[in-house]
């Protein structure tokens, strides 16, 4: 199959769900999809960060995972699926569900919305995300000046967003509380407690987390006790294959608890909410397609570059994943005595997933990105 005909299957899929806008196209492109089987592999939230609403985003999967199960049964070659956590760990929610739920209620206190928050936060920094509005404007005057031309109106729209954020969307329901109180000193601050606080208790509890399976799977691949249990394992000593105690790892769940509390102390959650508005309005800024021309580049990518961004969609999934993984153990002290281990396996899998040192998150060294410059 021609690389042309590839395109074709994936363009015409896309067409199938409503689907023509040429960069929409281009940002599915970019996640890796050559065939339309690809789509089986991806996570609803990619495609709906590609530009795509969640009702297509379920259509095409589906069309995807029902093609490959047919082909399958076809060929009569087992397909062994990829692990999924679903049912069993937290479910991240959706991008405006989080946003939503910071400006809910009089107190804002550091609960899941908050942690969500500030790890995206914090990754968003670590690749100058919180920069690019700024780096927008210079660019801007920079090519009207090289080219004789005025500046574009939304030059001066972006230069208000910087000079005067009031976050009134996110505080509305705090009295007294502007956006004079989001200084730079503060921001910094919260990603400093981060960074000596809950990072490196993180990446403790993935070692602590890799440690209990490799015990277990020890116990359990023990030639002897395979030997006694393909016996009909009479002679097993009661719990040989039994999961080694979750005590520690339940402490890790205390820990990071502890970990969120020291980092979100003072006006941490405030701060929190502030910088998820921030970046919730910059992916806004973004989306304006008359950008790219406005400063000399040819599309979005080429922007993005220029400016000196460039996310992967590997990056964004790992993201994700590492959203989930600290919610899953934020929540571990709620799991039931008997779905223990389901729920760590799960949770060590996740784990296994996250490429801790593209994070700047080594889970050995326990380092952790460094935000707070």
């Amino acid at each position: 199959m021609g690389d042309e005909t590839l395109v074709g299957e994936v363009v015409s899929k896309l067409n199938e769900v409503g689907i023509t806008d040429q960069k929409i196209i281009d940002a599915v492109k970019a996640l890796g999809v050559n065939v339309s089987a690809d789509f089986a592999e991806l996570e609803r939230s990619d495609l709906i960060a590609a530009g795509l609403n969640p009702v297509q985003a379920n259509k095409l999967i589906k069309s995807a995972q029902t093609s490959g199960v047919t082909e399958t049964s076809a060929s009569s070659v087992p397909v062994t699926p990829p692990p999924s956590f679903d049912g069993i760990l937290p479910v991240v929610p959706e991008e405006d569900s989080w946003l939503n739920a910071l400006k809910v209620g009089g107190v804002l206190k550091p609960d899941q919305s908050t942690v969500i928050a500030a790890i995206r936060a914090a990754l968003a920094d670590k690749i100058g995300l919180f920069d690019l509005t700024q780096k927008l404007i210079f660019e801007m005057e920079r090519f009207a000046d090289e080219n004789d031309e005025p500046v574009d109106p939304v030059f001066f729209k972006l230069r208000q967003q910087v000079t005067q954020r009031t976050y009134a969307d996110v505080f509305e329901a705090i009295p007294g509380l502007d956006g004079s109180f989001v200084t730079d000193a503060r921001k910094r601050q919260l990603f400093q407690r981060m960074r000596t606080a809950l990072w490196p208790t993180v990446g403790s509890s993935h070692m602590q987390l890799k440690a209990w399976q490799e015990n277990w799977m020890q116990g359990a691949s023990n030639p002897a006790v395979l030997m006694m249990a393909m016996a009909g394992g009479a002679n097993l000593p009661p719990g040989m294959m039994a999961p080694p105690d979750t005590g520690i790892l339940r402490d890790c769940g205390d820990d990071i608890n502890n970990a969120v509390n020291s980092a979100f102390k003072g006006t941490g959650s405030q701060i929190a909410s502030a910088l998820a508005y921030d970046a919730s309005q910059i992916r806004k800024i973004l989306d304006d397609p008359r950008l790219p021309a406005l400063i000399g580049a040819s599309n979005r990518d080429q922007m993005l570059k220029k400016l000196g961004v460039s996310v992967s969609a590997n990056y964004a999934r790992q993201e994700q994943n590492l959203v989930k993984y600290v919610l899953g153990f934020m929540q571990a002290k709620d799991v039931a005595s008997e779905a223990e281990a389901s729920y760590f396996s799960a949770l060590c899998m996740l784990g296994n997933q996250i490429d801790w040192d593209a994070l700047g998150l080594s889970k050995t060294s326990k380092s952790a990105p460094n935000t707070a410059s």
